[in-house]
């Protein structure tokens, strides 16, 4: 029984190394499209550009993005959400995680800038959580003026958490009124 081999090619036959660089190409192409599309903050398209009011999230307000900062970032506004003369509640802003994980027994440096539209008073919360318990390092108020002033808080964590909040809000009386934020960094003094 007579068997027939396969015929040797050329040496100088160079389809299979096309084929290679092909699928090499295929492969660069696929990967670099996944990449695109797991990391859209990284390459922002005109439906997806990184958000003018990051990080922060409305509690029974409205946040309209201000002026272009010039080391980063914007100037925040908040408003109420609702306008009602005569009703009493809090608006504000909010970090939900300002500190994913804070590292027990060190010290953080929260620093921002606050004005309001009428003077009055600001609060500010560093909440500390994990599941349903939470703790206040810093429950402060400070007052609203038309000017803009730098604030500074300090905290050392004591425990185990889930993460860090910050919290600014105001008491609405029913008058026409905002505040706003800006220029918002944490730091951790190394020891």
């Amino acid at each position: 029984m007579r068997t027939r081999g396969l015929p040797l090619r050329d040496a100088k036959d160079t389809r299979l190394f096309l084929a290679g660089v092909i699928a090499t190409l295929a492969l660069l192409v696929y990967l670099a499209v996944a990449f695109v599309r797991t990391h859209t903050a990284v390459f922002p398209t005109a439906s997806n550009q990184p958000s003018k009011i990051a990080p922060w999230s409305p509690s029974a307000s409205k946040l309209v993005p201000g002026r272009r900062l010039k080391h980063g970032g914007y100037a925040v506004r908040v408003t109420p959400a609702t306008r009602r003369p005569g009703t009493v509640g809090s608006y504000g802003a909010l970090v939900q995680t300002l500190i994913p994980n804070p590292v027990p027994g060190r010290e953080y440096i929260v620093r921002l800038g606050l004005r309001g539209a009428r003077p009055g008073p600001i609060h500010l919360e560093l909440n500390e959580f994990r599941g349903s318990a939470s703790h206040y390092p810093v429950k402060t108020t400070v007052p609203a003026t038309a000017k803009w002033r730098d604030f500074t808080f300090r905290t050392r964590v004591r425990g185990s958490w889930l993460g860090l909040a910050l919290y600014v809000y105001r008491v609405d009386r029913g008058r026409r009124t905002w505040f706003a934020v800006r220029g918002l960094t944490v730091s951790s003094p190394r020891r």
